[in-house]
């Protein structure tokens, strides 16, 4: 005899955290939502992070939410506290990818603390593409409002380009070559990676030590190809990103 069919009634929707098999339940995804939305400027800095609209919008599980939630507080990208929620707090700066100036009118002052002649190791020789026995080593704290989001050390062929000490707010690139090598700009080669901070770097910063930083090297040419200097920048990761668009030339 065929035995008979238990048919299991349909849970709810709120049993299981929303429409069963539709519902996004990935932290990483919530995360990564949020995080790029709010280093982007879509979310602004103060702006309140509601659960419920959350668990709505992004088609998730309050279980996910929360958990990105907290991963963000734990960045420092949003603030948590009883009663009052979740609020995005910092203001997100975001660098052009071939510049050194940010999108928007976020200015970023520039203050010159290290110089040096030093030998052009083989290294160095090798990324500026030069035979000169000594090139001129420049280091650099970046700000915004106060707050320093980067350093740049940056090594120069001509040991006496008028480099300024203090840029209150820095100028296109195609604009400071002109100024300190008196040749048109040609182009700023970039590679970006990510490391942990040193101890002096995050001193610099004011991050703790082990933080992760957005590290770009940047070599820049003058239309004939030459290299003129090669450098790197460190950015806190909580307050930096890179923005790249066709439109942006």
């Amino acid at each position: 005899m065929q035995q008979p069919v238990v048919v299991q009634p349909p849970r709810h929707p709120r049993a299981v955290g929303g429409s069963a098999g539709t519902r996004q339940r990935s932290t990483r995804i919530v995360h990564q939502l949020l995080r790029s939305s709010i280093k982007s400027g879509v979310l602004k800095d103060g702006e309140n992070l509601n659960e419920e609209h959350l668990i709505t919008s992004l088609d998730s599980t309050r279980s996910s939410v929360r958990t990105a939630l907290q991963m963000l507080a734990d960045e420092g990208l949003v603030k948590r506290q009883r009663k009052m929620g979740t609020i995005v707090q910092g203001k997100p700066v975001q660098l052009r990818m071939h510049d050194i100036i940010a999108t928007g009118s976020t200015p970023i002052e520039y203050v010159r603390f290290n110089e040096h002649i030093i030998p052009s190791a083989g290294l160095i020789r090798e990324r500026m593409q030069t035979d000169v026995e000594h090139v001129r080593m420049l280091e650099f704290v970046m700000s915004v409002d106060s707050t320093p989001i980067g350093t740049l050390t940056a090594f120069q062929i001509n040991p006496n380009a008028p480099t300024p000490m203090h840029m209150v707010e820095a100028a296109r690139i195609s604009e400071l070559f002109v100024q300190e090598y008196g040749v048109p700009f040609g182009r700023m080669d970039c590679w970006v990676d990510a490391v942990p901070a040193d101890d002096r770097t995050a001193r610099m910063l004011k991050v703790e030590p082990n933080s992760i930083l957005l590290v770009r090297d940047q070599v820049l040419y003058d239309t004939e190809g030459y290299v003129h200097e090669f450098g790197y920048a460190h950015y806190r990761a909580d307050m930096v990103s890179f923005h790249s668009s066709p439109d942006m030339q």
